[in-house]
């Protein structure tokens, strides 16, 4: 019987429209759209006005991000997971977890530990195409580096991408190794599917016509942009994820976007003081480096902080006593088995 409660199949297509349409409401959260991962299962608030995404691995419940929805009923939704898996025997924790949402886990004994920051351009800096300032030096020589070697950028909704773009992108993904099934709280994935059909995507081409990289926008909100997965060909002109950004904030500022979010930093601040580390810092620092086969985490670091745009800071909500076994969970579910 145990067992058995503690198996947790994906949503039905019913829940995830109810889901969908709480996205739509969730203005400032740039995790809102990943809430739609299809292998997520849901709880609800009893009113049904907020909604936790979750999955179970390895006997924990791993809730993503914060709760979709209204926020006046995040703590209703959170008290309902907690009766939910305290009633399925699980360990529960909380991958991402944002500033707002974090004292209602914490309500609940569940501790935070942070694990980096969102990366946010706000539509009140929004200053392209040429980012204004000494600080954005080395940003604006990225994105003319792209326009010297005669690199041009369209944009499209995705449902009227045309046949030929989506195959040539399927078949630089494959090409790539880049993977849209990993991931678990940032990233969406379905690319091309037809399930997201208003996502906005910017194609950069070489002189040629050849694509050499592309960038998937997902609404967070009505008014907000998420980028779900960057996608390169190997030997694209260098700079070519900074002018795709670039041009989606320049679109993005002609189409009321209040801020588009580009990807998230884990633990930025043990870089910045890398040099002026306690002892507990330089064993995070250390540690954090054995995520590099996976993610890279200082180059990704070094590429990011072009944009002077780190924003909250994300945890992850635990037990203490829970550690090593979330820790295996949350890496199962980013990272695949």
């Amino acid at each position: 019987m145990t067992r058995a409660l503690r198996k947790v199949p994906p949503a039905e297509e019913e829940q995830r429209r109810r889901v969908r349409d709480l996205v739509v409401l969730s203005e400032g959260d740039p995790l809102a759209p990943f809430a739609l991962r299809p292998e997520k299962a849901y709880i609800f608030s009893p009113d049904g006005s907020a909604a936790i995404g979750y999955r179970v691995k390895v006997g924990t419940a791993v809730a993503a991000g914060d709760p979709v929805g209204d926020p006046a009923a995040w703590d209703a939704a959170v008290d309902a997971f907690m009766s939910e898996m305290k009633r399925r025997r699980l360990r529960v924790a909380v991958l991402a977890a944002g500033e707002r949402s974090r004292p209602s886990w914490a309500r609940h004994g569940l501790r935070g530990i942070p694990i980096g920051r969102d990366v946010v351009l706000h539509r009140e800096n929004f200053s392209v195409p040429s980012f204004q300032g000494r600080r954005y030096r080395n940003l604006r020589q990225a994105i003319q580096r792209t326009r010297n070697a005669g690199v041009t950028v369209e944009f499209f909704r995705e449902g009227e991408l045309p046949a030929g773009d989506v195959a040539e992108l399927r078949a630089l993904m494959t090409v790539t190794h880049r993977e849209d099934k990993r991931g678990f709280s940032m990233i969406l994935g379905r690319l091309f599917d037809g399930t997201e059909p208003d996502a906005v995507v910017m194609v950069a081409r070489d002189k040629t016509g050849r694509i050499v990289g592309a960038h998937r926008y997902l609404w967070a909100g009505k008014q907000d942009l998420s980028l779900d997965l960057p996608i390169r060909a190997k030997g694209a002109p260098n700079g070519v994820d900074e002018r795709l950004i670039a041009e989606v904030v320049t679109w993005g500022s002609e189409h009321g976007v209040e801020r588009v979010s580009l990807a998230f930093a884990p633990f930025p601040d043990l870089f910045v003081a890398r040099h002026h580390l306690t002892p507990l810092q330089r064993v995070a620092y250390h540690a954090v480096h054995l995520l590099d086969p996976l993610i890279r985490v200082e180059r990704l670091y070094l590429y990011l902080r072009k944009f002077h745009a780190f924003d909250q800071q994300r945890f992850v909500m635990l037990r203490w006593r829970q550690v090593f076994m979330v820790a295996l969970a949350a890496l199962l579910l980013e990272f695949g088995t």
